[in-house]
């Protein structure tokens, strides 16, 4: 049975749907909720019928295939319809289970459960929830079991029409392959060479020092859901040394927006650069990086996937170092041309050693741009889902020595003080060639004749002061 997609709402009806216990969306958090939620029923492909407490009932669910191999994903899409509004601190469950009773837990696998949960809901709405399921690699059983169910306060609800209920009830139950016959995880993947560095590039987020010529690039950032040329162009580099892993993102942008300049503000609402990475070999654990081309860091550190939410542990500290250069002038209706950063984190931030050379690791480069139009983004290693916190898609680190013509041939480059970005006040939008003539002229006020210029740190004295390097 095809089923009618949900009409979404107009955005207006979902801030009335957020009650004044709960955070309110952000403009960029209600578009994307938007398509999830209608006052539409829907024709699930395999029909259910379960109520949770007298709140919420499930009504079906649709599934992408018919059998399931381990390493793949698996998406699945429930149908709730509220009956009232569910209130504070209902949540859902799923749980993937195998015949030896081996649970997975996925109940945050979702991007409209960590957007637009239970406790935002309102009565009559009927509510599109898409999940990913991973099988993992090592997968046994012949069947995969899904559970799902919802609870109030980590405590499972009644299942009002099904009595013999545990507090959830058995979704679907998907055919399995024995491991051996699964991909290899990493099938598909994009993969880069970080090539080790003699000496620290120079963060003044220009990517002209003669180190980064040695570096290897990504291809050009791609749409993130389909995979194809994404709208506007963007790509990264990576080095690393024994302290340092070095990341710059070159991005073409012809309306620079970053009017945020607090450090941890919700940068992806607006033009930044995000970095994924998870270190090691396990993946479950993994640390969100981001960049405005103002310099400004966002830094977080997640247990699992999306876990905690909303935003991981924000209080955790990158230690990051990062440079901006505009091509344009920030938060004006004048046309620009793009803007580029560089990185330094240190190995520390992520409490493990440095990599070895032969080691490989996982992470993702995304750029958020936002225009007249809205918001738009692309990605290294495209996640085809409406979420970029998807581990298993993140692309390739595979660490390498310096290459034997490195030595002697990189020797950093002065920056004259006049070109690194200047921070400016929120809503300032000074032309960026008076900004400069500006710093030239006060440069020049403050030497007497003669004098000679103040001297210019070098990259491993800038990089290690307390002062940011912008």
């Amino acid at each position: 049975m095809r089923h009618r997609s949900l009409a979404p709402f107009v955005i207006s009806a979902l801030l009335a749907g957020c009650t004044s216990d709960v955070e309110p969306l952000t403009p960029a958090q209600r578009q994307a909720v938007a398509e999830y939620v209608s006052k539409v029923a829907p024709s699930p492909q395999h029909a259910l019928s379960a109520r949770f407490g007298d709140a919420i009932e499930l009504l079906g669910y649709d599934a992408d295939r018919s059998t399931w191999r381990p390493g793949q994903t698996l998406r699945i899409t429930w149908y709730w319809h509220a009956l009232r509004a569910p209130g504070k601190g209902v949540s859902l469950v799923t749980q993937v289970e195998d015949d030896a009773g081996r649970v997975l837990d996925q109940h945050g696998n979702s991007t409209l459960r960590w957007l637009y949960g239970p406790d935002r809901w309102r009565a009559g709405e009927y509510v599109r929830d898409v999940q990913q399921l991973h099988l993992p690699d090592d997968w046994a059983a012949k069947t995969a079991r899904i559970y799902v169910g919802s609870a109030l306060n980590g405590e499972p609800l009644r299942v009002s029409n099904m009595p013999e209920s545990d507090g959830r009830v058995l979704g679907a139950s998907i055919p399995t392959t024995p491991s051996e016959e699964a991909p290899r995880p990493t099938d598909g993947l994009p993969r880069i060479a970080v090539v080790e560095t003699r000496r620290p590039p120079r963060l003044d987020g220009q990517l002209d020092d003669p180190v980064w010529s040695f570096a290897e690039t990504t291809r050009a950032l791609v749409d993130t859901r389909s995979g194809e040329r994404a709208a506007f162009r963007a790509f990264a580099k990576l080095l690393w040394d024994r302290r340092y892993l070095y990341v710059g993102v070159d991005v073409e942008d012809d309306l620079l927006l970053a009017n945020m300049t607090e450090h941890d503000e919700h940068l992806w609402e607006q033009d930044c650069v995000e970095l994924m990475i998870a270190p090691g070999r396990s993946g479950r654990r993994y640390f969100e990086i981001q960049v405005s081309p103002r310099g400004v860091v966002f830094d977080a550190r997640y247990d699992s996937r999306r876990s905690p939410k909303p935003f991981g542990r924000v209080d955790w500290s990158s230690r990051a170092r990062a440079g901006a250069s505009i091509r344009g002038t920030l938060d004006d209706d004048v046309g620009d041309a793009g803007y580029s950063v560089e990185i330094a984190i240190p190995w520390q931030a992520f409490s493990v050693s440095p990599p070895a050379i032969g080691d490989t690791w996982r992470a993702n480069v995304y750029v958020m741009d936002s225009n007249r139009d809205g918001q738009r983004a692309a990605a290294w290693s495209p996640p085809k889902v409406a979420d970029f916190h998807v581990p298993g898609r993140f692309g390739i680190l595979a660490f390498e020595g310096a290459p034997s013509d490195m030595v002697g041939a990189n020797q950093p480059k002065t920056i004259p003080r006049e070109r690194m970005p200047v921070q400016v006040d929120r809503g300032d939008a000074l032309d960026r060639g008076l900004k400069d003539k500006l710093i030239r002229k006060q440069a020049a006020d403050r030497r007497q004749p003669g004098e000679p210029p103040p001297r210019i740190p070098s990259a491993a004295e800038d990089l290690e002061s307390g002062e940011p390097s912008h």
